[in-house]
């Protein structure tokens, strides 16, 4: 992965100038891009973002210029931006439109926590912030170090994650949902699943029982009437708990209160 930030750094400078003064007008297409350069104290010169960009509560006083799947040019012409950075994913779909209008583009994607914090320093060094990326990815690194160092379960509780719910998906090995579950000493038990983000059969999770299940989709009520869950230990034991789903899925600082909070949650199933 580490590769792929660097091949990504590289589109930019090229793109840029290998030579080239720190960016003053940003438009990011991702809401953890926009949170982190908030953090990195370079807010006021992100001059767009997408509707999606809500944290913190003054990206949400920027122009939106699109919902990141779908780009409204004009807008984002009209904004004269010297940088626009997101998730590759998302940026890949623009890279010729952005190209052809001759516009500064970069994209970062961690895929796991250690990946998130080295974004800082990539995304610092991208807009002149190195510094403060490198003390950002620092303190990720300590807290992730007091979070994780006294953790000691005789059994791992076993967690079900569920990220949508029709289909139902959920968070296989690869993507960082998995690794908050197994640093806070828990068994996902969508851990064998062949991709990060795999759909999952109703059959499964009940065969496989899980102790506590985690909702990021803001559907508890509905969650609550499913009459063939209601043998699993989680709904037996009331261990159904519905999350902030941006804490765990976007890649920020904040996935470090995910994990405190999932380690929360899977220390009361040893009580």
């Amino acid at each position: 992965m580490r590769r792929r930030f660097i091949m990504l750094l590289l589109v930019f400078a090229l793109s840029f100038g290998v030579a080239h003064a720190s960016p003053k007008r940003i438009v990011s297409l991702v809401p953890s891009l926009t949170e982190n350069l908030f953090a990195l104290g370079v807010g006021d010169r992100v001059v767009g973002v997408t509707s999606w960009c809500d944290f913190p509560a003054e990206a949400q006083t920027k122009t939106i210029v699109g919902d990141a799947m779908n780009l409204n040019v004009e807008i984002l012409l009209s904004l004269e931006p010297d940088l626009v950075i997101g998730d590759y994913s998302l940026v890949q779909g623009h890279l010729d439109r952005l190209e052809e209008l001759g516009i500064p583009f970069a994209a970062i994607s961690p895929t796991t926590i250690e990946e998130i914090g080295q974004s800082f320093v990539d995304l610092g060094e991208l807009v002149g912030a190195k510094a403060k990326g490198e003390e950002l990815a620092r303190a990720m690194e300590a807290r992730l170090t007091t979070l994780t160092e006294n953790i000691d379960r005789p059994t791992k509780p076993r967690v079900f994650i569920e990220v949508w719910n029709e289909p139902l998906m959920t968070a296989g090995p690869g993507s960082f949902m998995d690794e908050l579950i197994v640093l806070a000493g828990g068994e996902n038990i969508a851990g064998d699943s062949p991709t990060p983000w795999p759909t999952f059969s109703e059959e499964l999770v009940i065969e496989r029982d899980p102790e506590v299940v985690i909702l990021t989709n803001y559907n508890l009520l509905e969650a609550l009437t499913r009459s063939a869950w209601q043998q699993t230990s989680a709904f037996k034991k009331e261990r159904v708990y519905e999350v902030n789903s941006d804490l765990y899925a976007r890649t920020t600082g904040r996935i470090l209160d995910a994990l405190e909070e999932l380690i929360s949650i899977l220390d009361a199933v040893g009580q």
